[in-house]
């Protein structure tokens, strides 16, 4: 396994822009990421997050879970159309592409 250091963002955690810049330079230009609600936000708040892969289940509970993105606050919401949707037992399994304007 080769390790990229890729900086640190202003919250202390991840850069997520460094990440990307960092990858593509070595020639990964498809990247992949999963994490949590805050991961999510610091690429979108990045402005690096081309899709968004969305899975909606049947099912219904309450709770203090935080949001699908947790973190910066983006100065206007991005856009994103609905490129594809798959349903199997009622699950929903969406995939959104970011609108570039």
């Amino acid at each position: 396994a080769e390790v990229v250091f890729a900086g640190a963002g202003p919250s202390g955690r991840v850069d997520a822009a460094a990440i990307v810049t960092a990858l593509a330079e070595l020639g990964h230009t498809r990247l992949l990421t999963e994490g949590g609600p805050t991961l999510l936000a610091e690429f979108a708040a990045a402005g690096v997050l081309d899709e968004l892969c969305l899975a909606v289940a049947p099912l219904a509970t309450a709770g203090d879970a935080k949001r699908i993105m947790n973190g910066p606050v983006l100065g206007e919401p991005e856009r994103f159309t609905l490129a594809s949707v798959l349903e199997e037992a009622g699950f929903l399994f969406t995939r959104y592409r970011r609108i570039y304007q």
